[in-house]
């Protein structure tokens, strides 16, 4: 039989892991669409939140490979480069569908201006950004 204290306990840890879980909703918010998915993903990376940034990665070893690249650039850039990069704003040039779950959007920064694609997936869990698109040769 379980004892009162015991009871306790497993409540207060039920308690704190639905509040830890729920904390972390409200930072990432799942993408509805392609173009919450790809926007959530460049200005998460633009930010400097890669963890957030992470959460609309599509899954997969060279994604991660890529996406390492892009987290190692950033923090390599010195204290103004960052700053500049957290202040750039994203334009979306267009957004084109490939079918029903596959879309890629064209953009630039404010800060280079030069045009850059993406590619978003839709998966269970929102549309999520494949960097492979971006960084093979298509």
């Amino acid at each position: 039989m379980i004892g009162k204290n015991n009871i306790k306990a497993l409540l207060v840890i039920i308690l704190f892991s639905l509040q830890w879980g729920c904390s972390n909703l409200t930072n990432k918010e799942m993408a509805d669409n392609a173009l919450d998915g790809g926007r959530y993903f460049l200005e998460s990376c633009n930010q400097g939140d890669f963890k957030k940034a992470n959460y609309y990665l599509l899954d997969g070893t060279e994604n991660q490979s890529f996406f390492k690249d892009i987290s190692t650039d950033y923090f390599e850039l010195d204290k103004e480069g960052r700053q500049q990069l957290r202040q750039a704003s994203i334009q979306i040039n267009e957004i084109k569908a490939l079918d029903s779950n596959q879309t890629i959007i064209k953009y630039q920064s404010s800060l280079d201006k030069v045009p850059q694609e993406i590619k978003v997936i839709n998966t269970p869990l929102g549309w999520k950004v494949d960097l492979k698109y971006s960084y093979t040769d298509k």
